[in-house]
């Protein structure tokens, strides 16, 4: 049964990366093998997002989550993206095969740590129970309601806590049923470790062609070997896909700034629209992301503005069918307990609430040091004069460190403490967290670059 559903899991992550590679082609083209290989990782969670987005679409309206609809959707999905790609001539890798290159001493060292990470981390969630309060409580749950029901049973789903959840999470957990023949919630961790793969497959890909590989693996090993990253990333909840997807977004959301490349552009949007759609605390999150945007890109309004509110108008509409769904069902919005005026009601809690977002994401414990090197590197790069991505990288560690303090401020029955039972600050976090690493590396090199001018 094990071996099976291990071979499921490959078969629906074959399928995700698949789709996903046809929607990037349709998006960018590749231009040579070497450029595929490079991508996959990104091809990977962009096909994560599409079909999870296409999967709450699905369950809205009705259609159950069978077999059939995951491959169809798939199908779909995959023809849009080469539809897209002939109409716009992209271009096909050449008929001369593959040519590798030989990877310098640091690549070389960096994915042989990082292999080495993912080897064991493999091992740990091989056999790893369904112990998490959250995961056994509604995450799973849900899951298994999809499978063995086929969508969102309305008794059911009112019953549960959660039930502002958007259903990306359950729905790929029971699209990983489906592939593995039966509900196995112990194998089920191991689609978490595939997400996580594809998380730091699409960073390198994104980043190894801009950066130096001493800058790249020294800030990509050091959030993966953070002690939340170790204990928590193999979780059957939706914190850790919220923060990959959100910290992919913010990457090529900064690369756009700078490259002004449409598909950069899109492809954040459609990885916000996922954040969105996975977990409620997306709104929030995804919003900070498009007003950095925004903010960084006044020098040249007349081009970023309008594309800026543009994306983020179609991000948000992707939710939009769920936000229906809740209220045609009358079930919780999810919205702060304590919101309008509320807040200035509970003004006392503000102060307490913000040193409990410093202290989360400045805590040796949680997160090591990944914060105070980000913020190092985004003073050199002010430094030294550069403006467009620093700008973009503190607006948005303000604006993230301010929904940390928000959400807890605007719910009272919170307590003031990073204990995760009592509070979901020290997960909420995550999404700053390996945003800021994975912006380190770009901060760097534009520092560098700005110097030498």
């Amino acid at each position: 049964m094990t071996m099976r559903a291990i071979l499921g899991l490959v078969g629906l992550n074959g399928w995700l990366l698949a789709v996903g590679a046809c929607l990037l082609w349709g998006l960018r083209g590749f231009s040579s093998w070497v450029d595929i290989g490079r991508l996959c990782g990104l091809a990977y969670m962009v096909g994560v997002a599409a079909m999870g987005t296409l999967w709450t679409w699905q369950l809205v309206v009705g259609i159950d989550l069978t077999l059939a609809a995951v491959f169809v959707g798939g199908f779909v999905l995959a023809a849009v993206g080469i539809a897209l790609g002939v109409a716009f001539h992209r271009a096909l890798p050449p008929r001369g095969g593959l040519r590798f290159r030989a990877p310098s001493v640091t690549n070389a060292v960096g994915a042989a740590l990082t292999v080495v990470f993912f080897e064991a981390l493999f091992r740990s969630g091989r056999l790893a129970g369904l112990y998490e309060f959250d995961a056994w409580s509604f995450w799973v749950p849900k899951a298994k309601a999809i499978y063995y029901f086929g969508g969102l049973d309305h008794q059911f789903f009112s019953e549960l806590p959660g039930q502002s959840y958007p259903p990306v999470v359950p729905a790929l957990e029971a699209a990983a049923f489906r592939l593995m023949g039966g509900a196995d919630v112990v194998t089920l961790h191991l689609q978490f470790w595939f997400l996580l793969l594809g998380f730091v497959a699409a960073l390198v890909g994104l980043l190894s062609a801009r950066v130096r590989p001493l800058l790249l693996w020294p800030s990509l090993l050091l959030v993966l070997v953070t002690p939340h990253v170790v204990g928590y990333a193999l979780r059957p909840e939706g914190d850790f896909l919220l923060d990959e997807l959100f910290a992919l977004a913010c990457v090529l959301m900064a690369l756009w700034l700078v490259d002004r490349e449409p598909w950069q552009l899109i492809a954040a949007t459609l990885l916000g629209a996922g954040a969105i759609l996975t977990k409620r605390e997306g709104y929030v999150i995804v919003a900070c992301l498009f007003v950095a945007a925004f903010v960084a890109g006044t020098r040249d309004a007349r081009f970023v503005w309008p594309r800026i509110a543009l994306a983020g108008v179609a991000a948000l509409a992707a939710a939009v069918p769920w936000r229906v769904l809740l209220a045609v069902r009358g079930l919780s919005g999810g919205g702060p307990e304590a919101g309008g005026t509320g807040l200035f009601a509970n003004f006392d809690r503000f102060w307490p609430s913000l040193r409990l977002a410093l202290g989360t994401v400045f805590d040796f414990n949680i997160w090591l040091v990944v914060v105070p090197v980000f913020l190092i590197a985004l003073l050199a790069a002010f430094a030294c004069h550069d403006r467009e991505l620093p700008v973009f990288a503190a607006v948005l560690f303000v604006l993230c460190v301010a929904a940390l303090t928000w959400s807890t401020w605007a719910f009272p029955s919170l307590p003031i403490t990073k204990e995760a039972a009592l509070n979901p600050i020290v997960r909420f976090s995550g999404a700053l967290v390996l945003a800021a690493a994975a912006l380190v590396p770009l901060l760097v090199t534009r520092t560098g670059e700005a110097a030498r001018r």
